[in-house]
């Protein structure tokens, strides 16, 4: 969704948020970035952006993480606003995201596909967080997985994004420079949030 001048309003966002849990996702490839953490490649048409921040070491810190993950503290800061009807973080639940600038609005969708909490490289990273998708309405297309891993040999912990995307919508495809430097953006604060919500808890 998109508008112009005033911010819309929670009124007019929740039954927006109702009618696209009936949606389906924009895209084919529900589900890959969790096969995209570590290496491959996005697929055709899509670009790839794995992001990486260190936050701390040890198991305090990595359950600290995980809790502010849980609790979409990604999305606590000016440049995003979450709306949601559940805030629980299961498969199935839709949310949305809205981003404003100088007047214009975009209302996003996005359907929680799965969690992770588990390891991987044969038990060397343990990890947690969960993927979702876009579907009709974003202005964008793909999927983002928001997840933290701690390496069990480095004892290192680092908030991580692994997403592919690509322009969704006449807009985005005429202000995809734009669109990608906000993307950018969008994950600094996303981990400047985060580690500042793990600075509290720990």
């Amino acid at each position: 969704m998109i508008r112009f001048g005033t911010k819309p309003s929670t009124s007019t966002i929740k039954p927006y948020i109702r009618h696209c849990q009936n949606l389906d996702f924009n895209y084919p490839y529900v589900g890959q970035t969790r096969d995209l953490i570590d290496e491959g490649d996005a697929p055709r048409g899509f670009r790839l952006d794995r992001f990486l921040y260190p936050v701390g070491h040890g198991q305090k810190v990595f359950n600290a993480v995980t809790k502010a993950i849980s609790q979409w503290e990604m999305f606590n800061h000016p440049m995003s606003e979450l709306n949601y009807l559940n805030p629980e973080i299961k498969s199935g639940n839709t949310v949305v995201v809205v981003f404003g600038m100088m007047g214009l609005w975009t209302v996003n969708p996005a359907r929680i596909i799965y969690e992770i909490e588990n390891s991987r490289q044969q038990g060397k990273i343990k990890q947690a967080g969960f993927a979702y998708g876009t579907t009709m309405g974003h202005i964008a297309i793909g999927e983002e997985l928001f997840h933290v891993d701690w390496n069990l040999e480095t004892d290192e912990v680092n908030f991580r994004i692994t997403v592919f995307s690509r322009p969704g919508s006449l807009l985005a495809w005429v202000g995809k420079p734009y669109m990608l430097y906000q993307q950018k953006r969008f994950r600094r604060m996303a981990a400047q949030a985060i580690s500042t919500k793990c600075n509290r808890i720990c």
